[in-house]
């Protein structure tokens, strides 16, 4: 426990706090996380901020004893992307946050990339839209993008799954349609026909009249690039319809929640995801990825999901950077730029840039009811 000191400093009795702990001397630096904590996908936010949290909490110790209050702080955006700069203002006027892991939407690092940029903030996104990468900003990209994501969901459509006829729909927003263009193109360069397209409302709630259309132009597949909501919406009412084909959704969708949305017509659901399986789904029961899976299900009291993983990495990136030295933002951004990081998911290096070096793929499918991990799509593609 500490001691308290009286001291005279000219004239005036200061009181010091002293003893082994140096609290005095303790530097405060915090990781911040963005992502949906509230609203309407928060059940796919909070397990990735779990993680964070669970990173930071097991660096704490050491790093107090090297000199530095390591601190979490939760920024949650909603995945609300008119909400998202406001939330990174206060991150950026918090001089003591170094850099954030998230946004974990491509339509909010849009809209903060500039901001964070400006402050030499990096961003450890999950974000996985392509022309993120083209912006010049301070983001870091923990996952492949979406054009190899939508390569290996077209791939699988019409090599493994022999879909010679499909639809591709899209929500019209920066995720979704650029999943759509990019499984349109590959489709075709596999030999494949588009015999229906079409950017819907994300925000409706009856889609009768584009499910006709791919029903009369006699789709053998559907692929859906879109948030949950609109996902599991969909997908319910293409099988209300009697559609008989295979539904492919992509990361943004892959959830317990799905089932629990969509209801009995998502089984069958395929999704690609960037992400590492976790046990849950299928994944390692052994090694690095399932001691962090026992560690948060201690913590948290249940399992981590898509991307908590990866949030887990970004965060103990951080911590790395930390102790070797970093104490700035620019530095941060200066180390990930030259550095690599072995995480519990993958081997992190990042290309200038800020896309990583890695194009692995998982393919999961709904089986009973649950989700389960198929393998990797480099594995199932031949």
């Amino acid at each position: 426990m500490d001691r308290l000191k009286l001291v005279l400093a000219g004239g005036v009795a200061i009181v010091l706090a002293t003893g082994s702990s140096g609290a005095a001397n303790q530097q405060t630096i915090k990781i911040a996380y963005e992502g949906a904590l509230t609203g309407p996908v928060a059940f796919y936010g909070i397990p990735i901020g779990n993680a964070v949290q669970l990173a930071i909490a097991q660096a704490q110790d050491g790093m107090k004893s090297a000199g530095t209050d390591l601190q979490y702080v939760p920024a949650d955006d909603q995945v609300d992307a008119a909400q998202a700069p406001a939330v990174a203002r206060k991150m950026i006027e918090d001089d003591a946050v170094i850099g954030v892991v998230g946004p974990i939407f491509g339509s909010t690092t849009n809209a903060v990339g500039p901001l964070y940029t400006d402050a030499h903030m990096s961003m450890l996104t999950m974000g996985t839209a392509a022309a993120l990468a083209t912006k010049g900003w301070t983001m870091f990209r923990v996952v492949p993008n979406d054009d190899l994501q939508a390569q290996a969901a077209a791939d699988y459509l019409v090599k493994v799954l022999g879909a010679k006829k499909v639809a591709v729909i899209d929500d019209a927003t920066q995720y979704g349609h650029g999943l759509g263009e990019a499984v349109k193109a590959q489709v075709k360069k596999d030999g494949g026909d588009i015999v229906a397209e079409e950017a819907i409302d994300p925000n409706a709630d009856d889609y009768a009249s584009t499910i006709s259309k791919i029903m009369a132009n006699g789709a053998e597949a559907v692929f859906l690039g879109a948030s949950v909501n609109t996902e599991t919406v969909f997908n319910r009412q293409l099988r209300e319809a009697d559609f008989k084909g295979p539904f492919f959704a992509p990361d943004g969708s892959l959830s317990p929640d799905f089932v629990k949305l969509a209801g009995p017509g998502s089984e069958g659901t395929y999704f690609t995801c960037q992400c590492a399986p976790v046990p849950e789904y299928g994944g390692p029961t052994s090694g690095p990825l399932a001691d962090f899976v026992a560690a948060y299900q201690k913590q948290f009291s249940a399992s981590p999901q898509a991307y908590s993983a990866e949030g887990f990495d970004a965060a103990n990136m951080i911590v790395a950077a930390l102790k070797s030295g970093v104490k700035d933002r620019q530095g941060l951004v200066d180390w990930l730029k030259s550095n690599s990081y072995k995480g519990i998911t993958r081997d992190y290096k990042f290309q200038p840039n800020g896309e990583p070096v890695g194009t692995t793929i998982n393919l999961y499918q709904i089986k009973n009811g649950k989700i389960a991990w198929l393998g990797t799509t480099d594995e199932l593609i031949k």
